[in-house]
């Protein structure tokens, strides 16, 4: 008996731990099933999440592209439309001042109230005066036969030499105040125009210039050369018109000096201002009031040039340029700067 329950008890050891280690491996069997399942889950709630930030991250970039494309399309808009408003604006200025320019070129200077045009006023009065009450009266045809003998035969010691020199510089003079005239006229200038004036200067000198000098206004700003016509751009601004007044003046100078220490010829020229001829005296005092105004045209013309030189050049008139007669107005033309293009 004691044999057969030891069996029995070892038989039911036996079978309680087969039944011990089922339930254990079913038992870790379905734990290991629950965490697969609980994994899978896991993971395609995850996925799920995923897949959503996803979605939500390409729809944000989708929104924030078009609103930063919006955004750029606004801006550039506006920009566009300040570009226009900008630009109407400017056009609006730059009419108003064209017209406040044209309103002032419309008006004439107020020469009244410059001090330097009374002084011009006060030669062109006094010029007046001369020819009319202080030059001699003029002997028959002495001043015709005096022109025709000038124009047929020039330099050639029929006339006097002093005299010939000085009525010679009367067609320089006039050319250099063109050159120095001309550039600032035309729209700048509508109500007078210089070109006239200067025209009839090389037959009636400072009485034909003097009302234009007086009335002109002064023109600094705003010429350039591409604005210029043809003649005052290829003739009046060229290097080799002002050359050759040089030239010439610089031989009636000569021309002058080498026979100032005659005797004769000088006392032939004093005669001939105060006894004879009417044109030989007023052309003398016409030629010493051209020269004498000369720096204020020479002065406009430098400042109107002025923006095309360097920093370090001075816009000073230099007093050679007006201070020698004829010789000195032909080397400033020689020597400065160009107009703009």
């Amino acid at each position: 008996l004691k044999k057969e329950c030891v069996d029995v008890k070892k038989m039911t050891t036996l079978l309680s731990l087969r039944v011990v280690r089922g339930t254990t491996k079913t038992t870790s069997k379905l734990s290991c099933d629950n965490n697969n399942i609980n994994r899978k889950i896991r993971c395609g709630f995850a996925m799920t999440i995923q897949k959503k930030k996803k979605k939500k991250m390409e729809e944000g970039k989708r929104n924030g592209v078009f609103c930063v494309t919006t955004t750029k399309m606004m801006t550039m808009m506006m920009d566009k439309r300040l570009v226009v408003v900008t630009r109407a604006h400017n056009n609006n200025t730059n009419n108003n001042n064209k017209e406040e320019e044209e309103e002032q070129q419309m008006l004439l200077y107020k020469f009244w109230e410059d001090s330097e045009r009374l002084a011009i006023l006060g030669l062109w009065f006094s010029l007046l005066a001369v020819a009319t009450f202080v030059a001699p009266k003029t002997v028959g045809s002495f001043d015709a036969d005096l022109i025709a003998q000038l124009v047929s035969s020039p330099f050639q010691g029929q006339v006097n030499p002093l005299f010939e020199a000085l009525f010679n510089s009367l067609g320089v003079v006039p050319m250099v105040y063109a050159c120095l005239l001309v550039p600032g006229g035309g729209e700048k200038q509508p109500k007078l125009q210089p070109k006239f004036f200067v025209g009839a200067s090389f037959a009636l000198g400072f009485f034909a210039l003097g009302p234009y000098l007086i009335a002109r206004t002064p023109v600094i700003n705003g010429v350039k050369k591409s604005d210029l016509g043809f003649i005052t751009k290829n003739i009046l601004e060229s290097k080799i018109n002002a050359l050759l007044l040089t030239a010439f003046s610089g031989f009636l100078y000569f021309w002058a000096f080498s026979h100032v220490f005659d005797a004769a010829v000088v006392s032939e020229f004093v005669t001939l201002l105060t006894k004879q001829s009417t044109l030989a005296c007023v052309s003398t005092c016409d030629l010493i009031v051209l020269s004498l105004v000369m720096k204020t045209a020479i002065q406009e013309d430098l400042q109107r040039r002025s923006s095309s030189l360097s920093s370090s050049a001075s816009s000073d008139v230099n007093p050679l340029f007006y201070l020698l007669p004829v010789l000195g107005p032909s080397l400033y033309l020689l020597t400065r700067p160009e107009l703009e293009e």
